[in-house]
């Protein structure tokens, strides 16, 4: 299977992707339509049993339709002789199997994030009438975007398609030992409950890094689940609150009635302890752990998901048989009993006061404020051992915050430390502030996890006073949990004060009184004592102070009234004098020096003659008809 190079002359082999009890998988690229896919083979073991194809085939075409964004699509299904392959959808990620491996427990939030999506996924598929039957973390993937995606939905369920019996060929029932339901592991028949039995046990194992039951072979660890009560999950992690404990143990309740009624009810409890509200799951019932009469015994198998050998119901011994093997397994305790005590005489009484040298003890260094790698690979020169567990803190991603036990502790060779070490601070948007009233803003931001930074004022004419004008971070912006957002809050508009322009001319007047955010208003008038162009008055007065965009009315001159000459002709000198000087003009007088019919004393002619405009202050000349004409 290794040596192949594509499937279906489509499907162009890149890698290996993964190894499985059931399966191959490849990463491959589909020359058809340009896109890397996952290529799923069968192994030989389930490849050779036709009736197991066939149904495995119809429970492909099932799955194809389950079209949700938690479940990895699956797109074909094809054969080339002996091999049968699905194609699915290529998740560029990590299974939550690897991600609780490598970094220990999660966030109790993001755990209830990353277990509400799979039991979406669920629930889409428990509507169709499918149950997964195997769910467990390396079934499900999260992207590089973070998005949840469910695995492996075809091949479990076809192992126990036909509804008349729980079990397939000799009896087998499939699933993973560490996270069967109890009517799982007994061969009962399966409806949607059993896969929220699973994903109750792994939101515990997210929460707390392991699963609540182990053992030595599938056989005790399935027992466990039928007969034994595990621990809330806040007893292994004090950082889980109640609410998750009521949600894991309601859902991995013995009694399947006691249970989440479905998938969906389980991820609305999930999204309301999310959302911060009251979860409804309540502490697991009384006489809950109770299992059922039956139990199965498990044929040794490789890792991953094991398929259990019904071997009969465990009931109490009766008969001679029963008795009998009561009574050997009493003899083989009574051995051991014997040599333990033997070894302990030994060691206590004939060898004396003897015993082996203490082992070395290592002094622990101070690794606190150390990223990460490097104080393990300082705890692995001292042959010391690392216990890595995540925390959420404000201190830079990777940094070890905290250390058990203490710098300058010292530890036998081989004893493990403790790390905590932070995962960076939880995320969150900036919430848009514009407009709000402080306080309104500081409600805003501490609904989001953040504080109100440095507040500043500036005048705005587009806000009003007290309100925020603007803000950093700007709104939008993923940011640390706990960060402060600094805002600037208007004062209203500014006061601007009216600038002197009074003698200007008005080119310069309107320039300064624009350039202090203020508008100006030309009027005009005559002024015989004001240059034309220049400011007479302005209004209001320099020095008065006005909001920006405020009007100034400047009255600018447009010099001396000019005033159009009488006919002066025939009127005696002196009454036409007085009629120039009243006027403003000068005024001169000389002899008539032509025939004048006028007479003596008498304006005969005048320069400007009469009708010419002039400006006050000009001279008019009369000629007068001289006496002695």
């Amino acid at each position: 299977m290794s040596q192949r190079t594509a499937f279906g002359g489509r499907y162009s082999v890149i890698d290996s992707a993964g190894v499985g009890g059931m399966a191959e998988v490849y990463r491959a690229r589909d020359d058809l339509l340009g896109r890397e896919v996952a290529v799923k083979v069968l192994s030989e073991r389930f490849a050779q049993d036709r009736a197991f194809v066939e149904r495995f085939r119809r429970e492909a075409q099932a799955v194809a339709n389950l079209n949700h964004p938690n479940i990895v699509s699956l797109y074909d299904f094809g054969s080339e002789g002996s091999t049968y392959y699905i194609v699915m959808e290529f998740i560029d990620g990590r299974s939550l199997e690897d991600i609780i491996r490598d970094d220990g427990p999660l966030l109790p939030e993001r755990a209830a994030e990353i277990a509400a999506d799979v039991a979406w996924a669920l629930e889409r598929a428990h509507v169709a009438g499918l149950v997964h039957r195997d769910v467990k973390p390396s079934n499900i993937m999260l992207s590089s975007s973070g998005q949840t995606k469910v695995t492996d939905f075809g091949i479990v369920r076809a192992l126990s398609r036909d509804s008349e019996q729980t079990m397939t060929q000799a009896g087998m029932v499939i699933g993973t030992a560490a996270y069967l339901s109890p009517e799982q592991a007994q061969g009962k028949e399966l409806d949607g409950r059993s896969d929220i039995y699973s994903v109750g046990v792994v939101l515990y194992e997210m929460l707390t890094g392991s699963t609540p039951f182990g053992g030595e072979t599938p056989l005790a660890i399935a027992y466990k689940h039928v007969r034994e009560s595990a621990d809330v999950p806040s007893s292994i992690n004090p950082d889980v609150p109640g609410a998750l404990d009521s949600i894991v143990m309601k859902a991995m309740a013995k009694n399947p009635d006691n249970r989440f009624a479905s998938a969906a009810d389980m991820r609305a409890d999930l999204l309301r302890y999310l959302s911060g509200q009251p979860v409804q799951a309540t502490p697991v019932l009384a006489g809950d752990a109770t299992p059922d009469a039956d139990t199965m015994v498990a044929a040794p198998l490789a890792p991953g998901t094991a398929v259990l050998d019904e071997a009969g119901p465990v009931a109490p011994p009766r008969g001679n048989r029963s008795r009998a093997a009561w009574y050997v397994l009493g003899a083989l305790l009574l051995v051991a009993l014997v040599a333990g005590l033997g070894i302990f005489l030994w060691n206590s009484l004939l060898r004396g006061d003897e015993s082996p040298p203490a082992p070395p003890r290592i002094e622990v260094p101070d690794l606190v404020g150390q990223d990460v790698n490097d104080a393990r690979d300082r705890l692995e020169e001292l042959r010391l051992g690392a216990n890595v567990e995540p925390k959420a803190s404000r201190q830079p991603l990777n940094q070890v915050i905290q250390q058990d036990p203490e710098a300058g502790r010292r530890l036998e060779r081989g004893g493990e430390v403790t790390l905590t070490v932070s995962t960076g601070p939880r995320q969150t948007a900036v919430p848009d502030l514009a407009g709000q009233p402080v306080d309104a803003a500081e409600t805003l931001l501490a609904d989001a996890g953040l504080e109100l930074g440095t507040v500043t004022e500036e005048p705005s004419d587009a806000v009003e006073d007290g309100a925020v004008v603007s803000q950093s971070p700007l709104a939008g912006s993923e940011v640390d949990a706990g960060s402060a957002v600094d805002v600037v809050l208007s004062t209203g508009a500014e006061a601007v004060q009216v600038p002197f322009v009074e003698g200007q001319s008005e080119a310069t007047a309107v320039d300064e009184i624009e350039a202090v955010g203020l508008v100006a208003r030309v009027t005009r008038e005559p002024s015989p004592d004001v240059e034309e162009g220049i400011v007479i008055s302005q209004d209001p007065p320099g020095g008065d102070e006005l909001e920006a965009g405020d009007q100034v009315t400047i009255l600018v001159s447009q010099g001396a009234e000019q005033v159009a000459l009488e006919d002066l002709t025939g009127l005696p000198a002196g009454q036409a004098t007085a009629i120039l000087r009243q006027a403003g003009f000068e005024v001169s007088e000389e002899d008539f020096t032509g025939e004048c019919a006028e007479p003596p004393g008498t304006v005969c002619d005048q320069d400007p003659p009469p009708g010419t405009t002039l400006d006050p202050g000009q001279t008019v000349t009369l000629f007068v008809s001289p006496s002695g004409a």
